[in-house]
């Protein structure tokens, strides 16, 4: 049987140790965002992960990582026959299909963390209870929280007003669950996201999408979409919208997926992926490249 890769885009999550892996594309991301205020480049070497780990400044450095390391494995040999992004890895996930050119995805993706970087609010990690269990439990709390990522069977993200996510993280212990708060600045994939999503979508509107060379499965839809009009809808609505991760990687076994690769310096999606019950093998960067070197 023939190997089927994917390239999977993490989201915002942990900040690359160091550049990325360098090219002339790589550059120009980095010169885009120098010109827009965002000396990206020397706060990476100069390990300014005070300034780096701000969502305005961590989204845009996350997705320059991404589109590099996505160049790097298909120089390594690796070539995706189908591409997913998880949250902003969704914009990386674009530009990887060739459905967005990479500086209309970094000037997009400069608005995005602006946008989302003035909305207050929290998120929390619930383990051990299933997605039916804690919607009840958000339900039951009212509408200042809500289920934002559905990561995996026992794993899921709630986003919200900090004192619902509180009181939804209480719930969840009692129930048998295991509450985690989120170092994060906001609370994304929320309908308190609105403003965000709203202040983004102008642009969106007016940038060219084109049809994806490579499917896309989207986690807004958790469908594979194959159209440029769709995958702007999608991205217009996506910084409200849920994260369906765990149908995401449904939709990857049905594609014939047999390897998943996180593009990016995060393992968190490989981590995700391989507690799944799943054939599908899951791999970091470091260990695609090191397999082919």
């Amino acid at each position: 049987m023939n190997d089927s890769i994917a390239f999977l885009f993490p989201g915002q999550g942990r900040l690359p140790d160091g550049l990325p892996p360098g090219s002339s594309r790589v550059d120009a991301l980095f010169d885009l965002a120098e010109d827009r205020g965002l000396p990206l480049r020397a706060w990476i070497e100069q390990g300014r992960d005070d300034l780096l780990g701000q969502t305005e400044n961590a989204q845009p450095t996350l997705f320059i990582d991404s589109l590099a390391r996505d160049e790097q494995l298909r120089s390594a040999g690796w070539v995706p026959a189908i591409v997913a992004g998880h949250s902003l890895g969704e914009y990386s996930a674009l530009a990887s299909a060739c459905a967005l050119e990479p500086l209309d995805g970094l000037r997009a993706v400069i608005e995005r963390g602006r946008a989302m970087s003035g909305v207050s609010g929290t998120m929390a990690a619930i383990l051990k209870l299933d997605l039916e269990t804690v919607e009840s439990l958000c339900a039951e709390v009212g509408p200042g929280v809500c289920v934002a990522n559905h990561n995996g069977p026992t794993q899921i993200v709630v986003s919200g007003e900090p004192s619902s996510v509180e009181d939804l993280g209480r719930r969840a212990e009692a129930a048998g669950g295991r509450s985690i708060a989120l170092k994060v600045s906001g609370p994304f994939h929320s309908p308190l996201m609105n403003p965000a999503q709203d202040a983004l979508e102008p642009l969106l509107r007016r940038v060219a999408f084109a049809e994806p060379t490579t499917p896309v499965v989207s986690a807004v839809t958790a469908s594979i979409e194959r159209t440029a009009e769709t995958l702007r809808e999608t991205l217009c609505r996506q910084i409200t919208a849920r994260v369906r991760w765990y149908d995401v990687i449904r939709q990857l076994e049905g594609f014939g997926v047999t390897t998943a690769i996180e593009a990016g310096s995060s393992d968190v999606l490989t981590k995700l992926g391989s507690r799944m019950p799943t054939e599908i093998r899951f791999m970091t960067y470091e260990e695609a490249i090191d397999e082919r070197s």
